[in-house]
Parts: C-alpha cells; structure tokens; sequence
C-alpha cells in the first residue's frame, strides 16, 4: 500500500491521477478533499496531530511514504512562519516516528532546490525543507527506514490552479487579463520541470527500491523568467502586462553572465498544455 500526503495539491493531484489510470493501488491524505478526482482511498488528516498519523497507520499498514504534504512557496512561508513549521517540519516528524511504531521501512521525501541554495539565500521555506532532510538522514541512521530525499526543482503543469509560482501565475495572469509581478529584472534563472516528468521520475525510484539516496529531479536546462515569460505571451489568448518589483526575503536573483538557454521543443510544448488546462479549468 502506498500512502500519499498532499494527495489533493497540485503535484499529489497528477499522482493520483497516474495511479488511477495505471489502477495502482493506494491511500491519500490530506486536510481537504482532491477537487479533480474522486475515489475512496481517502482521509482527511491534519498531520500535524500525531494521534491522528498513528491511528491512520494502524489502521492501513502503508509499505511505503510518498510525502508530498507542504507548505510551499518561499514568500508563503516567509509570512506564514509558524504554519509552514509545522506543516513542513512536525507532520514530517509524525510521519516517521509512524513509520517507526508500524514498521514501515520506504519513506519518499519530497524536498526542494531551496536546500541547496540556502547558505547563499536563506529562507524559511529552504530551513523547513532542510530540516525535513536532516530529519531523514537522522531516522534513517537510527530506525533503518530506508528514506530518499528527492530534490524539486520549479515543477509546473495542469492541477495547479492554486500554486503562487511563476509559470502558474503567469498562465493565470494571461486568462484574467491581470499584472505579473516580477521579482527584480527577472533575469534570474531556474530550472522547470514539468509535473508529468516527475511523477514518472519519482516512480521510477520506487519501483527500483533504490532508497537511501538523494536524487535531484529536474530538467538540467536553465531559463530566466523573462524568457519563459514572453514565450507565453505569444501563446493565443490575452496579452501579459507585467511590472517589476522588490523580490521577497531569500529570494535568489542570481543570473549567469552568458544568455540563458533557448527554450526547446519539449518546454514550449508542455508550457502550451498546461496553459490549456487553465483555459478549461479556470474559467467556468
């Protein structure tokens, strides 16, 4: 049995519908129901509340973690400071130490680019992750759960209508006819990675049980936001109007000497379906 967290966000949503199609069997949590899909594997669960996680494994016997249940966003965050620790930090803890109790030994931890950026640039939201990762490193030494930290870099795609990261914004900005705001010049670079790549990414590690490791999942290409954002301009629909403004706390405007790389084939393809997604979903 795999239990998924978060199984009604946006990256748990293009999980579920995976395991839906592919009839893979499993158990979502999360604090609300999914609003895309609708199955019975489900229960709404504050994570936070320790009683709760361990009642639930008791009661379903998972084998194996994928936890993808988050805070996300470095501004959020930022401002939301007491929330994100728990949500990032604690129902992590409550998780393992689950895990421990039910002898479940395979644990997926969904963490973030942030970690690896958070001498330079540090925010809330890398601390959260960061001790997310430190808190496996820790049970795995000491319980033998066999955990991996897999490293998310900027994922976007379709059951995203509530993510407050560029590319989705961006979208959502173009269909309502609304300001982007760019943070700085916006000649910071990042890598995209589209939501459907990395859930085959992220199973992929699951069915080789090769646990234990740190896996970085991202596209290996580098964009700078103005770049994703004139290509979807000049996707059909409305014209994006933007203005600069003072990035948030943490927030990493580090940009390479040299142009970034031209955007390919496969990002431009993947950019135009997920802005179709949000023609069909967004308005109703």
């Amino acid at each position: 049995m795999i239990l998924i967290t978060g199984s009604s966000g946006f990256i748990g949503s293009n999980f579920i519908e995976y395991f839906l199609k592919k009839n893979i069997k499993f158990f979502g949590v999360d604090k609300n129901k999914n609003p895309y899909f609708k199955f019975k594997s489900f229960k709404k669960i504050n994570l936070n509340n320790k009683n709760s996680v361990l009642k639930l494994f008791k009661k379903i016997r998972p084998k194996i973690i994928i936890h993808l249940a988050a805070d996300s966003g470095l501004n959020y965050c930022h401002l939301n400071k007491e929330s994100s620790f728990k949500n990032n930090v604690i129902s992590t803890f409550n998780l393992l130490e689950a895990c421990r109790k039910f002898n479940c030994k395979n644990f997926l931890f969904a963490s973030s680019m942030a970690v690896e950026n958070y001498e330079l640039f540090p925010s809330f939201y890398g601390l959260t992750k960061k001790t997310g990762e430190n808190l496996m490193k820790t049970y795995r030494s000491n319980y033998k759960i066999k955990t991996s930290v897999l490293r998310f870099s900027n994922i976007y795609g379709p059951y995203s209508l509530h993510k407050k990261s560029a590319i989705h914004k961006m979208i959502s900005s173009k269909i309502k006819s609304s300001f982007f705001k760019i943070h700085g010049t916006g000649k910071q670079e990042r890598d995209f990675l589209y939501v459907k790549d990395l859930v085959i990414e992220v199973l992929k590690i699951y069915k080789r049980k090769n646990f234990n490791k740190l896996y970085k999942l991202r596209s290996n290409q580098r964009y700078d936001i103005n770049s994703i954002f004139k290509f979807i301009n000049k996707l059909p629909g409305k014209k994006i109007k933007s203005k600069n403004i003072k990035p948030p706390q943490g927030y990493d405007v580090s940009y390479k000497i040299k142009k970034s790389s031209k955007l390919t084939n496969k990002i431009c393809l993947s950019l135009h379906e997920t802005l179709n997604w949000y023609k069909e979903n967004l308005i109703k």
